[in-house]
């Protein structure tokens, strides 16, 4: 008779059908799955198991009856280490999940590693991880009661429906993620990251559980029960440095996320195999497919980010999980943001700007002249048609590759815009490709027009009406492009709909802040007084009738609060002991009699609310308070477990910075604090009304830095945003917590505070549009001094017929300029031979420099003025020559020289001067406006329009000065004087950017810059 085969992971027998031997629920667990897998038999009324393993006998508990100090209700799953059932605990009637030892698994060793699970989980309280009651032997057999989930694991979400939506599966792994981050802090890695080990409640909220597998890596009273250099884990998930027994990091977790999200958008993992073995080759040498293969609706980035998890290489991986949640924010479920016109307008000058000076740079250093282009194009040169073309098609090229390949261009990106299709991939090429022709070719149509209707391509370059009415029809035609924007239809202009692509704005993620790091482990614990199994570490003080004291959990390693009640006291209700949200105190057990009265809770660390009122709390802080309190009151309101009392007295910040509801007065509340309790809770239809008030003050003691009862909101002073002071106007409008939470949910996520990156980007968005034509007009007087040596006589003719068109021009003194007679003579004893030469006088820059009715007159003037007497000629060379030779005048200033006194110039005329009007007017310029940013005065209230001139005339008064330093230097040519002015411009800006929350303008103005 043969030896019946054994499953190496569980010990239960083989089928001999079995693959690679192990057997169907193992294959399930690494992710083989065979052709046929026979359910695993689960009878309705299990019998007691009892079996010897190892010497040691192990009791598994019957359905229905108690166990220990459980009433067993119904097996809900089996891992690697142990089988899983709901249960309730008897004394307190909580449900709980049960994890009770695999009847194979009996030897010390076994045990150990199991106990060590219960410890490594219960050391993390996250809202994301499953939370451990405790650790304890029932009947020799060692058990882990856990919070219950009820929503099941995400694994079997997938068995039963397939892949997930993408937005909901980005979701849950933004939580995974979230718990991950709370387990590394902790200094925990899991290792063993799947769908089946995540759990989902009914509320959505997905929660880390089955830390069997899960390595410290912080310094612990106890030993590393996993061997060094074994691979752990089920292969499928495993990263290629955990199946060869290498030592993890967090980046081995994040490879498991990876696969998570890989199976949960496709229903199939990145590496499948018929054999373990096979399986792990796969994985080591093999890249992975990208899931958008698989499933079309994947988008590109986000198939990206998954791919990028999967890396062979640890270092290959995101850096931190705050680079994993930030790659995958934007493919989450929350719509994206429509980008608005004032940030579209700005992201299409940065690129126009960079395509202008990008392309002049190229055409200066292959052809050397831009309108050597249009001579080519007139006289049918073959390279006139090589340059433009190219150029053309590289402006096309430049919109369509970049937001083909990027979903942005340099502008868009700089503005933090995207440019997304309806399931959030970057356009394709063919789509990318539509909304550049049509941004490009549409306003540029009138061109291609006048010269295929002229036949005269350098009739462009003239200064005449249709040259200027072409001009004016660019800037109307893409204007046009907008014409369909609507709120409604996301801002989409007509080549977003005709490309069927929508451009987003990139959301700022705020992560919330933490009170202070975590606490390292006491020290001589044992040697502590005890109330019940818990030892006290440390007194926190009264509150009410009780006393408060954190207390430590030698079993399980972490701390709790006690609460020690005086005799009599009832214990708390039994809706009170089974609420699990985070926006309660979770209760852990407690006990009533003669000699010990008193509750253990949670530990979570932090601070009474009121004791952190001491002091103003920023908005960065106080958004996420109010937004957990007001979450909390409304689901108390649904499932009917309200607090009996809202006061302020039991808001608990804990140490990552969430706002937790007591059911009793909270600890460290000082004699000299105020602890008003500002409403209780009535009725059903009062909760609505009591939930608004309660909020109310907890705005307003935490952001006034005031514990004083009554407290107004509508009186809270502070610098904060303008979008928090307009969600505090209208919060007592507010209907009730739902309300409340869902204004508050966009908050959550919008620039708390302006930093001096933002400050620093204010200030480079009003250097930009001066800086830009400085250099445009230094690069002109470049190109004039080039065309003089190259066309000589022609820069001065054009100055002497600049003088002849002054005399049209409205509020010129006419007596002052010379007559044409003399204009005339001039022209034809000085530049016959220019006007003569056709290559020259026909070329695009004679056409560009001199318009048609100056052209005219400088022809006539050859005919009229064949002879002149001496004397006239005289009087014209008088009056005409200093015109016509200003240009070439050793006194004229360099290009060196004049572009500094040309950029102070354009900051007063095209920045400060627009400042003082935008400021008069609408409080606030464009660039104030598209980089979110406004200013408050003292009392947290919008600064009126006098006090941002004031403002604008403190902060422009040093470019004034340097534009009189400017002049000067021009004058006397000194390098050393020119070079000072800049130097201080740019100490000024450094050190008014240097000083945190305001620059030196905002001081002396009594003004603070804050986010819309």
């Amino acid at each position: 008779m043969k030896t019946p085969k054994h499953c190496p992971n569980c010990g239960g027998p083989l089928p001999a059908s079995a693959l690679d031997g192990l057997c169907p629920e193992c294959m399930l667990e690494v992710g083989i799955v065979p052709d046929s897998v026979p359910e695993p038999a689960v009878g309705s009324g299990s019998t007691v198991v009892v079996e010897e393993a190892h010497g040691q006998p192990l009791i598994l508990p019957e359905i229905g009856e108690r166990f220990g100090r459980y009433r067993v209700l119904r097996r809900l799953g089996r891992g690697g280490m142990g089988v899983v059932y709901e249960a309730e605990e008897t004394d307190s009637g909580r449900r709980v999940a049960l994890k009770v030892i695999n009847q194979k698994l009996s030897s010390p060793h076994d045990r150990a590693r199991f106990l060590r699970e219960g410890r490594l989980a219960a050391s993390i309280n996250h809202p994301n991880c499953v939370y451990v009651y405790g650790t304890e032997e029932i009947e020799g057999t060692p058990v882990i009661a856990m919070e219950f989930v009820t929503g099941g694991t995400l694994q079997q979400q997938l068995n039963a429906h397939g892949p997930l939506a993408v937005g909901r599966a980005v979701d849950a792994i933004l939580q995974v993620v979230e718990g991950l981050e709370a387990a590394h802090d902790m200094g925990i890695l899991h290792r063993d990251i799947k769908p089946s080990n995540c759990f989902e409640d009914e509320q959505g909220t997905v929660k880390i559980g089955d830390f069997g597998l899960s390595i410290s890596t912080l310094p612990r009273p106890e030993t590393n029960i996993t061997e060094s250099g074994a691979m752990v884990g089920t292969p499928a998930f495993c990263s290629p440095e955990q199946l060869r027994g290498e030592e993890l990091n967090a980046r081995s977790d994040m490879y498991a996320v990876g696969v998570t999200l890989f199976q949960l958008l496709t229903g199939k993992l990145p590496f499948e195999a018929e054999t373990i073995a096979q399986l792990v080759a796969n994985t080591l040498e093999k890249r992975a497919k990208s899931p958008a293969q698989l499933r079309k609706e994947v988008p590109a980035g986000l198939a990206r980010v998954i791919l990028r998890c999967l890396e062979k290489q640890p270092s290959e991986r995101y850096r931190t999980y705050a680079d994993l949640r930030r790659a995958l924010q934007p493919y989450s479920s929350t719509a994206p943001t429509p980008a608005t016109l004032g940030l579209r307008f700005l992201a299409g000058v940065v690129d126009l700007m960079a395509i202008s000076i990008v392309g002049q740079a190229v055409i200066l250093m292959t052809v050397g002249d831009p309108f050597a282009i249009l001579d080519w194009l007139a006289k049918d040169d073959i390279r006139g048609w090589l340059i433009f073309m190219p150029c053309f098609a590289l402006v096309v090229l430049y919109y369509a590759l970049s937001e083909w390949r990027w979903g942005a261009t340099a502008g868009k990106a700089l503005c933090r815009l995207r440019v997304l299709r309806a399931d959030r991939n970057y356009p394709s090429l063919a789509q990318a490709l539509l909304r550049a022709l049509l941004f490009v070719a549409v306003p540029m149509a009138p061109f291609w027009v006048f010269v295929i209707v002229t036949g005269d391509p350098l009739a462009m370059a003239e200064q005449s009406p249709r040259v200027y009415a072409l001009s004016f029809s660019y800037h109307v035609l893409l204007a046009l492009l907008f014409v369909t924007a609507r709120r409604r239809n996301a801002f989409a202009a007509i080549h977003d709909l005709a490309s069927r692509t929508r451009v987003v704005s990139r959301a700022a993620w705020e992560l919330r802040p933490a009170l202070d790091t975590i606490e390292p482990q006491p020290a001589g614990v044992e040697s502590k007084p005890m109330v019940g199994p818990y030892h006290v570490i440390e007194p926190l003080g009264g509150g009410g009738d009780a006393e408060w004291a954190e207390g430590y959990d030698l079993r399980l390693l972490r701390r709790v609060l006690l609460r020690m009640v005086p005799v009599g006291t009832p214990p708390l209700p039994p809706r009170l002991r089974q609420i699990t949200r985070p926006g309660r105190l979770r209760w852990l057990t407690g006990r009533r009699d003669a000699l010990e009265n008193w509750d253990a809770f949670e530990g979570s660390g932090g601070q009474a609310l009121l004791k952190l009122a001491e002091h103003p709390q920023p908005w960065s802080r106080v958004r996420f308070w109010l937004h957990d309190l007001a979450v909390e009151l409304s689901a108390a309101e649904k499932d009917g477990t309200p607090p009996l009392v809202l006061a302020l007295d039991r808001v608990w910040i804990t140490r990552d910075g969430r706002a937790k509801l007591f059911d009793c007065d909270a600890p460290g509340i000082g004699a000299g604090t105020v602890s008003s309790r500002v409403v209780s809770s009535g009725t059903q239809s009062a909760q609505a009304a009591d939930a608004r008030n309660f909020v109310q003050h907890v705005a307003a003691v935490a952001l006034a830095g005031r514990a004083k009862e009554g407290a107004e909101v509508r009186a809270v002073p502070g610098i904060l945003p303008l979008h928090a002071r307009q969600f505090l106007d209208v919060l007592p409008t507010a209907t009730g917590a739902d309300a409340i939470a869902a204004a508050l949910k966009p908050l959550l996520r919008r620039t708390a505070d302006v930093n001096r990156m933002r400050r620093a980007a204010v200030v480079l968005g009003c250097v930009a549009l001066p800086l830009f034509m400085t250099l445009a007009a230094v690069l002109g007087m470049s190109l004039m001094q080039r065309w003089q040596r190259q066309n000589p006589g022609l820069i001065e003719l054009s100055n002497v017929l600049n003088t002849w068109k002054a005399k049209k021009m409205p509020f010129i003194p006419k007596d002052q300029l010379p007559s044409d007679r003399l204009i005339g003579v001039y022209i034809a004893a000085h530049y016959r031979a220019v006007i003569t030469n056709q290559t020259i006088w026909s070329s695009a820059i004679a056409r560009a420099l001199i318009p048609r009715d100056a052209r005219e007159f400088a022809e006539q003037s050859l005919d009229r003025n064949a002879s002149c007497a001496p004397d006239e000629l005289a009087e014209a060379g008088k009056q005409l020559g200093p015109v016509a030779n200003q240009f070439g005048e050793p006194s004229m200033p360099t290009p060196r020289f004049i572009g500094p006194f040309l950029l102070w110039f354009g900051l007063l005329a095209y920045a400060a001067i627009p400042a003082f009007i935008a400021a008069l007017l609408f409080r606030g310029g464009l660039v104030l406006r598209i980089a979110g940013v406004t200013f408050v005065r003292r009392d947290g209230r919008r600064a009126g329009r006098m006090r941002l001139l004031w403002r604008g005339v403190v902060a422009w008064c040093p470019v004034a000065g340097a534009l009189a330093l400017g002049l000067e230097a021009m004058e006397s040519k000194s390098v050393m004087t020119s070079l000072l002015t800049g130097l201080l411009l740019v100490v000024l800006a450094t050190w008014s950017l240097w000083l945190p929350n305001r620059g030196l303008q905002d001081k002396l103005a009594g003004t603070w810059p804050v986010p819309r």
